[in-house]
């Protein structure tokens, strides 16, 4: 809302709240340079400070010139001329720096195109500016556009878009649908994407990181702490994510990594498939809390005690999604085919 606000204090439209801050806190200056802390409230100081911000997105589609700053606005579509030649720019070409785009012209062309000087920001300039014959004839004033990606620039502002420009996607990793996938249990899918970037306080990181401690799994004592150990190697974690697939009849890999993409696809029957889903996430967070609770409380319990905590959790969980399962046969409900299958 704030950038969109900026963009409406260049167009003709706008609310009575943008035609005040035009006239009495803008004025004559330039709002891209203009000092904030002289006047206005500080809700207008903050908005100022979002020009950095916004300034990329703002362009001008020139007419007559007699609006856009020469200097300041992005008019050429190379960005702000300034920034191209530097703050020594307006000394150089001997055009001031509130200098509009008109006062650059001298009859139908720019006044810098009979220049023979070999100063490199007067070449620059001078392969940067375009056309000035439609200029010269045009009737209609300068009009300031919103541009927030490649697509052409628009007097339609877009949200959605912009969000987009600002937030780029980052890059898609190929287990992000064995982690966030509809109907997880949010705490449980957290701490499994924790676990897939290996950001997990194991062992084998807090020594890497100079910390004296053993390297030994407190759940087994018999192998090394690390994320690949911890899931599934661990006798302890064999166990609990053992009993599981053994009763789905499932091959999992050994490997965390290669676990993590396979139990996306893990089964063609869908129930089994988000069940599973379910116990794979619901044995991370439980193995890792049990971990915990072995080194801060000196107090263990056996994988038999994990497997009923996840059992009643995914019952738990599976007992609402299959009321809403409203076109489900009774027998083809995912609690059905948990009890079918894990009970």
């Amino acid at each position: 809302m704030a950038l969109k606000l900026i963009w409406m204090l260049f167009t003709k439209a706008g609310s009575l709240w943008v035609s005040w801050v035009r006239i009495n806190l803008i004025g004559h200056r330039n709002f891209w340079t203009l000092n904030p802390s002289y006047s206005g409230s500080w809700i207008w100081k903050k908005l100022c400070k979002l020009r950095g911000l916004a300034r990329p997105f703002v362009v001008c589609d020139i007419g007559t010139g007699q609006t856009a700053s020469f200097w300041q606005d992005n008019w050429t579509g190379l960005g702000p001329l300034i920034d191209l030649t530097g703050p020594n720019g307006p000394q150089v070409v001997g055009m001031p720096l509130d200098s509009l785009v008109r006062d650059a012209l001298r009859g139908r062309d720019w006044w810098l195109s009979s220049s023979r000087s070999r100063n490199p920001i007067i070449s620059l300039l001078k392969d940067s500016l375009p056309d000035a014959e439609s200029m010269v004839d045009s009737l209609h004033d300068d009009l300031y556009l919103w541009k927030p990606d490649n697509h052409a620039p628009s007097n339609i502002f877009s949200t959605a878009r912009t969000w987009t420009a600002i937030n780029p996607d980052g890059v898609t990793v190929p287990w992000h649908k064995s982690v966030w996938f509809n109907d997880h249990i949010p705490k449980h899918a957290f701490i499994a994407w924790v676990v897939a970037w290996n950001r997990l306080h194991t062992r084998d990181r807090l020594r890497s990181w100079g910390l004296s401690i053993s390297p030994a799994c407190v759940l087994c004592n018999s192998g090394l702490e690390s994320r690949n150990h911890l899931f599934f190697d661990c006798d302890f974690s064999t166990e609990v994510w053992r009993y599981f697939t053994s009763r789905a009849n499932l091959s999992p890999p050994s490997s965390f990594v290669d676990c993590l993409l396979w139990i996306n696809s893990a089964s063609r029957d869908g129930n089994v498939a988000l069940i599973m889903k379910l116990i794979f996430q619901a044995c991370i967070y439980l193995i890792w809390k049990e971990r915990n609770l072995r080194i801060h409380s000196s107090v263990s319990t056996p994988p038999i005690v994990t497997i009923k905590a996840i059992k009643l959790l995914l019952r738990a969980r599976l007992d609402p999604l299959s009321r809403s399962q409203r076109n489900a046969n009774p027998g083809f409900t995912l609690l059905s085919s948990w009890f079918r299958i894990f009970s």
